[in-house]
This record gives C-alpha cells, structure tokens and sequence, in this order.
C-alpha cells in the first residue's frame, strides 16, 4: 500500500514507543501501533490533538488522571451505531499513552489472552473478544492495518506478514536480528561494508534505473508501471508520470529505485532478477526496517558532520536525501538531479572530481547493518594529495577543472538567460537575482540554478559559469572599493595554489599579482586566481 509521508513518520514515531513497551509490558507492537492508527485517525483525531490519547480508552471511576470529553459512536447490538458522548483519558504525552494502553491491557484478567501472543491475528481478535470495542469489524480492521503497512516489523519478526503485493523471503544472510544500533563502532550487521559497495556499484555499472520515488529495485514492467505512478504524489506529477511510463516495459528493464530505497533494497536482497515483483528484494528483512532517509542517518554509529576519515560503506546524509560513500572521494546515490538515477557522485566534502557532478553532505554515520571491514583511507602519492586524486608530475595538481560552486551553494546569478540542459545552444531570458545550485555538469553551462524566494530571479536551468557569482560577489568595474575582495578584484599572492576551495589538492607554488576569477568567502581556499587554483583569502592582499 502507498503510504505518505506523513503515515510514515507517525508509525515511525508510535512505532518506537510501542516496540519499547513490548519488551516490557508483552503487547504486541504491531497491535498497539495498528489501533493507534485506527484510534487516533493517524493522529489528527481532536482526541489526540487536544489530549494526546491515541487509544481513546474512557475515564471510568478509577481513572484518577486528567480527562476530556469528546463524542464517540458505539455499536451495542453488532449493527446499529449510536453517538454519545463521553470522558476519555487525557495525557501529557504520546508516551503517556502508549504507557496507559499496556497497563490497561496487563491490568485487567479479562485481556489476559492478549499479553504475551507472538501472533498478530490472534491478538486482535483476542483483545476485540475481550471486548476493548464494540465495532464488529474492529479485529479484521487492525489486521488489515498490521498487513497494509507490514507493522509486524516492529514486532521483531520478518516472516509473519509482508504488505499485499510485496513477497515474503525468508531470513537472508545479513539477519542482524533486528538490531536498531550497532553493538560496538564498527556495526553488527553481517552484510559486509565491500560487499555492499559492490552491489551498489553493480547497479551503477549494469542496471538500468530511475529515480521513482518509494521504489526499492521494482522493474518497471507490468503492473508495477502502473503502481508507482500512482503509490506517491511526487510519482503523479505528470513529468515524472511521464518519465516512469517512458522506462516501462523495456528489455533489458528499467529498475525503480529512490535514495534510502536504494540502501534499503540491497539490504533487503535485491539480485536484479526482472521476473520478481521487486527485483529479488523482500520487503523489512533481514532485520533493516523501513525507515526513511532522516531516519535512517539517526540510526547510525559515529554520525559526525567532520568528513576526515570517513569509512567506505558509511551513509551519507543532508535533510530528505541520503546516499552511500565508496571511497575515493565518491558517492553513490540515486537522485532525480543530475542523471535522474543511481549514479556515481563527488563528495565535494572531501573534493571536486573533474568531470563528475557533486554534492556537499551534512553528516556521514556507520549503517548499524553493515559490518565494517574498510578502513579509513589515507593520502597516496604525495602527502597532500587526497586519497583518490592522483598526483601530478612536478607535484602539482589540475586545479582549473574543479567548478567554483556544489549543489547546494547560494549564489548570485548576473546573467539573462537560462538553458534546458548543460550544453543547449539556445534558451529563454530570465531575470538576475540570487539563487541555489541545484545541479553541475561538465558543459557549455556547468551550473543548474533554481531562482530563490525574493531574490528576484526568475533562473530555472543551466547557466553560464561568468554569471554565477557567490552572494556578496560583485564584477569588476561594479563600483566596489578596491580594498575589498571580490570577484575581478586584483591580488597580490605568494604561495601554493589547491584544487579546490576546501583546501584539497595542494599545487604548485605560485609569486605575483592575479585577477580574481571566483570568490567564495568563509571557505578555506575561497579565492580563485586567474584559472590557476585556489588560494587563501587570508593570505591575498587586494591591490586593485
């Protein structure tokens, strides 16, 4: 079943309160979670709103908390429904309520046959039999919930359901048994971080895919075209529509991937085989839970927005994206932007690639499904070449093929007109204004500009490298004191140029006065002289 955002944050949210209840009061997870969602309404319910009570569980005599009063319809003969209204129990938290729920269940003999069942059919039946609602219906509604959304996930078991249409597997050979964190620093999964990259990698290099949002590796043949064009909003916008129907049915096939389904869908042990419904994967095994991205980096070991040292097979993470380093300076993700795949990226955290698109990440954190077995890597070649970047001859490194900006960047556009892709010969006029990269390529236009609010632009495409300028950036001749650095600004420099603007790559040395070609302030080497590299602004002095 298609779930919103939404839906998944709140089963997330009660999901883990109710599996830590589990352990402690013997009710299912599943069952608290599922008549939490029917209770509450997912949340939106006045009750839950106004009294955070996800359960609606009346104040009798004995109830000695806060109360509130509210309407509720009540089914006494199995076929009409009367509306009363009543005093329900009132809490300070979800927490409270979830606590309530247990000690409600655990205090009453007549819920006895609840407590304890591993089965998730037997337990909703039980706890409709001992008469919690009055709905006729109420049992069959919370396991269809249960088998819609696969709660059985926070039950600790993978085998007993898997939402309708999604195969069940059986335990693959990474079962961290459920495992929500490592164990020690270097995880307890027993996927392997080289295996994993590997079969990352083998997506990237004999897999054709798309970025389809919700998608864990389903070809995109059949009725899985029709499925995710419709399980999600961002699926029905008619390009992306248009895209999905565009890949289906071709041989070899189109596989559907999207960022955290990527990780997700080879954890779950997706082989690429096109004749299964999700391309080999089962759906919540092998002890990973389907968690999204922000939730998946929350999960992790070492989390650390510092970049140095970073291990192969880490996830790498900025808000609603997530992706997976491999090494040498490069990520795969699959991402609408760039090719609108799984692909091979910089991590411009650690340095430009020439020729390569790239993306600045907030944080990096071990997979607690992964065990680790790469190191850290360590520069070869020179002592300042970054691992991954050779060096060059003379000791000098390419320092003019790195762009000025990443994905990401506010930047200030000067130019009046925008493209459709990186190297179209003709495009529309737009305004100047500032602006965000939201893409790089190596063309005719490197950046891809998205226009910010109030800035003034109208940019939505490719644009040339002379008009993207960062914010506070002028042109020569704009007016602007010489004293102060800027874009066309002449500086007088002495010493070694870097490939980028982090400070990666160090070069040749250089001696003299040269024009300022991009400037970045606040970076480590935000000063780029003449077409030759990177420089401290700290270290320029501002001649003219």
């Amino acid at each position: 079943m298609a779930i919103t955002k939404e839906h998944q944050e709140f089963i997330e949210r009660v999901g883990a309160l109710a599996a830590a209840d589990m352990k402690k009061s013997g009710v299912l997870a599943s069952l608290t979670i599922a008549q939490a969602i029917l209770e509450s309404g997912w949340g939106k319910s006045g009750l839950t709103v106004k009294a955070n009570a996800l359960f609606g569980i009346k104040a009798g005599k004995s109830w000695k908390g806060k109360v509130y009063s509210a309407q509720t319809k009540e089914c006494y003969d199995g076929a009409t429904y009367t509306t009363i209204t009543a005093l329900f129990r009132a809490y300070d938290s979800w927490a409270e309520s979830v606590a309530d729920h247990s000690a409600l269940l655990t205090g009453a003999p007549r819920y006895k046959a609840v407590i304890g069942e591993r089965d998730y059919k037997t337990a909703c039946r039980a706890i409709k039999a001992a008469g919690y609602a009055t709905d006729p219906q109420y049992a069959d509604k919370l396991i269809q919930i249960i088998e819609s959304y696969s709660l059985t996930a926070y039950d600790g078991t993978e085998s007993a359901t898997a939402p309708a249409g999604r195969p069940a597997t059986s335990s693959g050979s990474n079962d961290t048994g459920g495992a929500g964190s490592p164990a020690n620093g270097k995880g307890t999964g027993k996927m392997k971080a080289s295996e994993f990259i590997k079969r990352l990698q083998d997506v990237v290099d004999n897999h054709a895919t798309l970025y389809v949002m919700g998608c864990f590796g389903a070809p995109l043949t059949g009725g899985n075209v029709s499925r995710y064009c419709t399980n999600h909003e961002y699926n029905k916008a008619a390009d992306r529509t248009a895209m999905i129907k565009a890949a289906a049915n071709k041989n070899p096939p189109v596989f559907g991937f999207d960022c955290v389904c990527l990780i997700k869908g080879i954890l779950w042990g997706w082989t690429g085989d096109a004749s299964k419904t999700y391309g080999g994967a089962g759906y919540a095994v092998n002890g990973v839970p389907d968690i999204g991205a922000d939730t998946m980096i929350t999960k992790c070991a070492g989390v650390s927005t510092n970049f140095a040292g970073i291990l192969p097979g880490e996830a790498v993470w900025l808000k609603g994206h997530i992706g997976v380093y491999i090494g040498s300076g490069k990520v795969i993700e699959c991402t609408p932007a760039f090719k609108n795949c799984v692909q091979v990226t910089a991590c411009a955290n650690i340095g430009q690639i020439a020729g390569m698109s790239a993306r600045r990440w907030t944080k990096h954190g071990r997979l607690p499904y992964i065990t680790y077995d790469t190191a850290a890597e360590t520069p070869t070649g020179s002592a300042t070449t970054p691992a991954g970047q050779p060096a060059t001859s003379g000791g000098s490194s390419d320092t003019t093929a790195a762009p000025a900006f990443v994905v990401g960047d506010l930047v200030r556009f000067t130019g009046s007109k925008h493209y459709a892709s990186a190297n179209a010969s003709t495009g529309p006029a737009c305004k100047p204004g500032t602006a965000k990269v939201i893409g790089t390529y190596k063309g005719k236009h490197p950046y891809q500009l998205k226009a910010e609010p109030g800035g003034g632009s109208t940019v939505y495409g490719w644009v040339d490298a002379a008009d993207v300028q960062a914010v506070g950036g002028t042109s020569a001749g704009s007016g602007t004191q010489a004293a102060k650095m800027r874009v066309g600004a002449k500086v007088q420099y002495s010493g070694p140029v870097y490939r980028d603007s982090n400070g990666n790559g160090k070069g040749k040395t250089v001696n003299g006065a040269f024009t300022v070609k991009y400037y970045y302030p606040g970076r480590k080497c935000g000063v780029h002289i003449d077409g030759l590299g990177w420089v401290p602004e700290s270290a320029c002095s501002v001649v003219g």
